[in-house]
This record gives structure tokens, C-alpha cells and sequence, in this order.
């Protein structure tokens, strides 16, 4: 019984369907209670049993498995619940809770490309799902406010880019990759940017300050300056902050902001801009290790990421 964990099954879904195998998506579009994972997860499911992603967290997912295999065999669509409510008395979740899940049989390839093509471009897009036509469509884009259904947002991954040196620049791409982060890492340090490059997207040699270039800042993107030798810092921050990423840290002592602040306003960057800083970067949690502090620095960029927009 798989309980692979990935951000997105889609690319999963894609390859089997290059094999010629027949194929389901499957996903999670209610919930009473609490439940092991989020309404909008999703499995991919091949016709010879082989599934990706996670449903219930392992409660269901074998049964999950051979229904869809029995409705790949019947090509049809359809919602099941499992848990509270369900026909199934032999399923039960921990938590008490009832799911509905909606398994896809006949997802159009043209609709998967569009997702995947969104996904590559950094583009949100959504799936829109109506049970109770049993019609499945792709949206790009702000899906409809007043679709019936049930709305399975893509926004594009998160990703981190961090600037630094040291150890916690590897240790903090390894955490943030695990967290299904795309990172992408900047140093001057060959040993560094070494141990940082399994965990990374990319992984750059950065020569000085004012080599740093990168174009690709959005709304989906988080900054993390890891620099001791805070000179590196200025040119760095002073793009980040003018971009649209939704969290910029920089590593350092409350001293250090002080004068970090001061150079930053000569320099001309203005003061709203700069208050977008999180420094020193992190929660505090107590942590003095790198792994601890860098587990602080991912902990608070979890948290922006999901706080709610003030009214």
C-alpha cells in the first residue's frame, strides 16, 4: 500500500499514460471532521495498481486503489465516502471523520497538459470538479467564484532561494526540499554550493554582491540571505525586497539589522520595502545549531506562507 508523498501527481499521471496504461485521478473534495489530510489531495492511479500520493495517509488507500481499478475497467466516474457514512463498514478512519472522495477515469489529456503546462510557466490553475454531473474541467488563472463544485487550485510551487554561506545553506535547502520546496541556491563557496546541489533545483556560483541576478522572484517565492560577511548583502536584499516574493529573511543579530537598516536607506531603498524584512530570520525557538536554526528559518517561512491576508 503506497504512501508516496508528493506536491503534485500529475507528472506520474502523464508518464503512465505515455505507457499506454489507463490511468485514474483521484481526489479528496469533502471532509466531516478532522481528517489526515487536506480536502484538494489526490492519488494517481495506474491500471496495474502502482499510486502515487496520499489520500487518508494509509487508512484507505489500498481500497481506494481497487476501486479505482474497478472504474478504470468501467471507464466511470464518480464520487465514494469512505469513513462516517460510508457503505464500506470495514473502512474506518481513526479520526472518526467521513471523506468524499471523486475518482476520474476519463480525464482528458488535453486537460492534464494544460495543468502541466501551468505548472511548468509558474501559472495558478485549477481543476473544477462537479460530482453531481460527473464532469471534470480545467480552468487557468482565478477559477469562477460561483462554480457548483468542488475547486482543486494548482498555484504554482513554492519555491526558496537562498544566498549564502556556510553549512546552513545546504542544511536549509535539504529541510525546505523535504517540504516539497523548489530551492534554488546562490554562493560563492564551491564547497557549499556542493553540499547544497542535491537538494536544489539549481545551484549557482555567485562571484560578488553584485553578480547576483535573478529574474524569476513571484508571488510563490521566498528570499533567505545566509551571509556572516553582511557586506555580501545589500545588492542581494535590495532585489528582493523590490520584488513581488511573499518573504524576504536575512541571517544576523538585532545589531546587525540596525546597521543592516542604515546601509539600506543610504542606498535609497525605501522604508516600506525594507519593514517587508524578516530579521533576525526566524522564530524563536531556542534553537543555537545550524539544523535547528535553519528549521526555525523554514518554520517561519511555512508560517507567511500561510497567513491569512489581512482584512
Amino acid at each position: 500500500m503506497p504512501a508516496t508523498h508528493v506536491w503534485s501527481v500529475l507528472p506520474s499521471l502523464a508518464a503512465w499514460r505515455a505507457q499506454g496504461l489507463r490511468t485514474a485521478l483521484v481526489t479528496l473534495i469533502g471532509s466531516d471532521g478532522s481528517t489526515p489530510r487536506p480536502p484538494g489531495s489526490q492519488m494517481a492511479i495506474a491500471e496495474n495498481g502502482k499510486a502515487v500520493g496520499n489520500i487518508t495517509g494509509g487508512c484507505a488507500e489500498a481500497a481506494i486503489i481497487a476501486e479505482a481499478q474497478s472504474r478504470m475497467a468501467r471507464r466511470e466516474n464518480g464520487s465514494v465516502r469512505y469513513g462516517a457514512g460510508s457503505p464500506y463498514i470495514d473502512i474506518r478512519l481513526p479520526c472518526g471523520s467521513g471523506i468524499d472522495v471523486y475518482f476520474d477515469t476519463t480525464f482528458r489529456d488535453e486537460d492534464l497538459q494544460t495543468l502541466l503546462e501551468a505548472q511548468q510557466a509558474r501559472k495558478p490553475a485549477a481543476l473544477l470538479i462537479d460530482p453531481e454531473r460527473h464532469e471534470v474541467s480545467v480552468a487557468t488563472g482565478i477559477p469562477p467564484a460561483d462554480f457548483p463544485g468542488y475547486v482543486r487550485a494548482y498555484p504554482p510551487v513554492t519555491r526558496l532561494v537562498l544566498a549564502g554561506k556556510g553549512p546552513m545553506v545546504p542544511i536549509l535547502a535539504q529541510l525546505a526540499s523535504a517540504a516539497d520546496f523548489e530551492v534554488i541556491a546562490f554562493s560563492p563557496e564551491p564547497e557549499t554550493l556542493e553540499a547544497a546541489t542535491p537538494h536544489a533545483f539549481r545551484a549557482n556560483y555567485l562571484a560578488t554582491p553584485a553578480s547576483f541576478r535573478f529574474e524569476a522572484f513571484d508571488a510563490w517565492t521566498a528570499f533567505v540571505s545566509l551571509f556572516h560577511e553582511h557586506e555580501w548583502e545589500p545588492p542581494i536584499l535590495s532585489q528582493a525586497l523590490r520584488s513581488s516574493c511573499f518573504y524576504v529573511g536575512a541571517l544576523g543579530s538585532q545589531r546587525t539589522q540596525l546597521a543592516r537598516v542604515a546601509t539600506l536607506l543610504e542606498q535609497g531603498l525605501p522604508e516600506a520595502l525594507i519593514a517587508r524584512l524578516h530579521a533576525p530570520v526566524g522564530l524563536r525557538l531556542g534553537g543555537k545549531s545550524p539544523p535547528e536554526i535553519a528549521l526555525a528559518i523554514l518554520a517561519e517561512i511555512v508560517q507567511e506562507k500561510h497567513r491569512e491576508p489581512e482584512a
